[in-house]
């Protein structure tokens, strides 16, 4: 009898075990998803940000089309830059010069696995503490690495922060003003070179 007693205990704790890694993956499942959803939904969106580095502060809107996103740099200088997931262009409104470059090979490819990979965030390190949801990675690039990461707040969620670090930069974006905009025409992420004569 006693050994069946012991059976039984051995089988309730591996029940309990079971339950908690089940409940802690449909949780995390949760966090996945609901993070996702909210990457999703930032189509057809734009959103303020101010930008710090270790020379300068800047200040600007992000706006996220299906497959582009455009910063809008306002102050000290005007900017723009639009991103595809392999292309982007640099527009220095002051000098009218514009600079093409390739995104595939910068921490900047990360952005696009983010808001539109699934199982790319499920890959991710996430931390939810309060009131915010932070997601986390580390992503070497030719002998660079870059540490990245994002902070949601979480009821509502709404993005804040991105920080990406590496031996040569800091930077730092905090959002607000987050604002729905309806559909963009194909001309406002267009990145051929306004100032091409």
């Amino acid at each position: 009898m006693q050994e069946k007693d012991k059976f039984l205990e051995k089988i309730n704790f591996l029940v309990l075990i079971f339950s908690l890694c089940l409940s802690h993956n449909l949780y995390a499942e949760k966090i996945y998803d609901k993070v996702f959803n909210y990457n999703n939904s930032l189509k057809s969106s734009s959103v303020s940000f101010i930008q710090t580095t270790q020379k300068n502060l800047q200040e600007g809107k992000v706006f996220f089309g299906d497959e582009r996103i455009k910063i809008n740099y306002t102050n000290p200088q005007k900017l723009t830059i639009i991103l595809s997931e392999k292309k982007g262009v640099y527009i220095n409104h002051e000098l009218e010069e514009s600079e093409f470059f390739l995104t595939k090979k910068s921490y900047i490819r990360f952005f696009f696995d983010i808001f539109h990979k699934k199982n790319y965030i499920k890959n991710m390190t996430f931390i939810q503490t309060g009131g915010q949801i932070e997601i986390s990675e580390k992503i070497r690039i030719d002998n660079s690495i870059f540490n990245i990461r994002l902070i949601y707040e979480n009821d509502p969620i709404k993005l804040r922060l991105l920080e990406v670090s590496s031996d040569d930069e800091q930077i730092q974006m905090g959002f607000f003003n987050h604002t729905i905009e309806g559909t963009y025409d194909k001309k406002f992420f267009s990145m051929v070179d306004p100032y091409l004569n």
